[in-house]
C-alpha cells in the first residue's frame, strides 16, 4: 500500500492512542494538515471520522469590549476616581454608561447623591484587584472551558453568548490496526494532472489606474480630489464655457434633482469675477461672451462632466504661498451618452495641473513625453488642436507598434487667462491636459466594447496580462 508521509505519521499516532480529536490535533498543524491525511487515511478504510455538534462559549462584542476597556461598572469607577463623578460626565462614555452605572449600583460598588456618583469602600477595592469577570472572558477567547456558574452570569449580562461548532474524532478501525506501516510506502505521484490555481487578483482596469496614479506620484504630483457632485460654476462657468453652449444642454449633461442648487457664497470673489469675464472678460484682456450671466444658472448642480471640475477646485483653493505647485486627479465622470460600444454614461480619466510662474509650453510636452513613457509608449508625439478652455492646445498621440499606427490618448494646454486669474485672483502659468485611461485598458487587452471592462467575464479576467507585461 502506498500512503502519503502526513497520512503515516497521522496513523501512526492513532495506533498508540486508537482515538484522538481534531481540535487537539490542531494544536500544532494546521487544519489542512489534519483534514488531508485524515481524509487519505478514511478513503483507504483505516479510520473513522466520527462528527458531534457541541455547544461552546463566544464573547459577544459586549463582551470584547470589556475584555479590552474593562467592565462597564469598572470604567464608570475609574471615571469617578479620576473626578469626572457626575452623571453627565459618566454619560460620554456612551451606550455602555447606563448599564455600567446600574451594574455598579448593583454591586454596591457606588452611591449616587444629588446627581454625583461616590465610590463606596467596595468600589475602591473593586479598583485595586483582578476580576474574576474578566479572567473568565479571557479564557473564553481562548476556547478554554469556564465555570458553569460563572458562565450563567456572563450570559445574563451578554458577555457571552452560546454557539455550536462541529466537533471531529479520529478513531483507528480494525484495518488500521492490523496494517503494518513497514509494508507501506510514499505515495508521490509526480505525473499527476493538478488543477490551474484559480487565485485572485486585481481586475485589470484596476492596475492600470493604480499604475497610474503611481506614475504621478513618483514624478513629484500630489493628488487632487474633488465631489461627484458640483456646481455648474466649477464644471462649466469657471472653465469659460457660456452658458448657452450645447454641451450645457440636458441631453449632455445630468442635472441634480437633489440637491438641486448649490451655495455660491464658498468660492468668494471668484463668482463675481467670473461673471465679469463672462460678460465683458474682466482684467484677464478679452471681450468676455458678451452676455448677461445668471447666477442661478451657475449654481444648478450636476453630476461633474470631466475631472476638470476638479482642477478648478484646487486652483480655487491655492495662494500664492503655495505654489510652485503640482497635482493629478484620477476619477468618475458622468455624461448622458447613449450606451453602445464605445460609450457608457459614466468613465475614468486623469487629470493634471502645474501651477508655477516659470512654467512655459516645453515643460507641458516635457512632462506628458516623461508620463507616457514611462507608461510603456517609446513614440510621443504633439499635434496643434483646440481646447475652449485651453490656449496654446495639443492632441497627445502614442504609437501603437502592435497595430502599426498612432492613437491619440488625450489632449492638453495652458489654461487661458479667463480661465486662471478669476480662480486663483492673480495671473499664473497653469498647465492642464486630460487622459483617457479607458482607451490604454482597451487597446492593451484587445477590447472592441468598452462594455467588456465591467462584465466580470471570468476567463477574460484569469487570462488578462499584467500592465507592461
Amino acid at each position: 500500500m502506498e500512503l502519503h508521509p502526513q497520512a503515516q505519521d497521522l496513523l501512526k499516532l492513532l495506533k498508540e492512542k486508537e482515538s484522538v480529536s481534531v481540535a487537539e490535533l490542531e494544536e500544532d498543524r494546521s487544519h489542512g494538515e489534519v483534514m488531508r491525511p485524515a481524509q487519505w487515511l478514511a478513503d483507504e478504510g483505516l479510520i473513522d471520522i466520527e462528527e458531534d455538534t457541541v455547544e461552546v462559549y463566544a464573547l459577544t462584542a459586549d463582551g470584547e469590549d470589556a475584555l479590552e476597556n474593562g467592565l462597564p461598572e469598572e470604567q464608570v469607577l475609574e471615571m469617578v476616581q479620576g473626578g469626572d463623578n457626575t452623571v453627565e460626565a459618566v454619560r460620554s462614555l456612551g451606550e455602555i454608561a447606563g448599564p455600567g452605572i446600574g451594574k455598579a449600583k448593583e454591586k454596591g460598588l457606588i452611591e449616587i447623591r444629588d446627581g454625583t456618583l461616590h465610590l463606596t469602600d467596595a468600589g475602591r477595592e473593586m479598583l485595586d484587584e483582578e476580576h474574576r469577570e474578566l479572567a473568565e472572558l479571557d479564557a473564553v477567547q481562548n476556547g478554554e472551558d469556564i465555570d458553569d456558574e460563572m458562565a450563567e452570569v456572563l450570559l445574563d449580562r451578554g458577555l457571552i453568548q452560546r454557539k455550536e461548532r462541529t466537533a471531529r474524532t479520529l478513531t483507528i478501525t480494525e484495518n488500521g490496526k492490523e496494517l503494518d506501516l513497514r509494508t507501506v510506502s510514499d505515495a508521490f505521484n509526480v505525473e499527476a494532472d493538478a488543477r490551474d490555481a484559480l487565485v485572485g487578483r486585481k481586475h485589470f482596469a484596476r492596475e492600470v489606474y493604480d499604475y497610474i496614479r503611481r506614475t504621478w506620484v513618483e514624478m513629484g504630483f500630489k493628488e487632487m480630489k474633488g465631489p461627484i457632485v458640483v456646481p455648474s460654476l466649477l464644471n462649466f462657468d469657471a472653465l469659460y464655457t457660456p452658458q448657452d453652449h450645447p454641451a450645457r444642454e440636458l441631453h449632455d449633461t445630468f442635472f441634480m434633482e437633489v440637491p438641486e442648487d448649490a451655495d455660491l457664497s464658498v468660492y468668494g470673489s471668484s463668482v463675481d469675477w467670473i461673471k465679469h469675464t463672462h460678460e465683458h472678460g474682466w482684467e484677464t484682456g478679452s471681450t468676455g461672451w458678451q452676455y448677461d450671466w445668471s447666477e442661478d444658472e451657475a449654481a444648478r448642480n450636476v453630476l461633474r462632466t470631466h475631472t476638470t471640475a476638479v482642477s478648478a477646485k484646487t486652483l480655487h483653493e491655492l495662494t500664492e504661498d503655495d505654489l510652485p505647485a503640482k497635482f493629478f486627479s484620477l476619477g468618475r465622470n458622468f455624461r448622458n451618452e447613449t450606451v453602445d460600444w464605445k460609450h457608457l454614461a459614466e468613465f475614468n480619466q486623469s487629470e493634471g495641473i502645474v501651477v508655477d510662474p516659470d512654467a512655459n509650453f516645453r515643460h507641458l510636452l516635457g512632462y506628458l513625453q516623461r508620463f507616457f513613457t514611462r507608461l510603456g509608449y517609446a513614440d510621443v508625439r504633439f499635434r496643434p488642436a483646440y481646447y475652449p478652455y485651453t490656449e496654446m492646445s495639443v492632441e497627445i498621440d502614442v504609437y501603437d507598434g502592435e497595430k502599426q499606427e498612432w492613437v491619440g490618448l488625450g489632449g492638453a494646454g495652458m489654461f487661458r487667462p479667463e480661465v486662471v486669474k478669476p480662480l486663483v485672483g492673480f495671473e499664473v502659468p497653469v498647465l492642464a491636459w486630460g487622459l483617457g485611461p479607458g482607451r490604454i485598458i482597451m487597446r492593451k487587452h484587445g477590447l472592441t466594447d468598452i462594455r467588456d471592462m465591467y462584465r466580470n467575464d471570468l476567463e477574460l479576467l484569469r487570462n488578462a496580462q499584467g500592465w507592461l507585461k
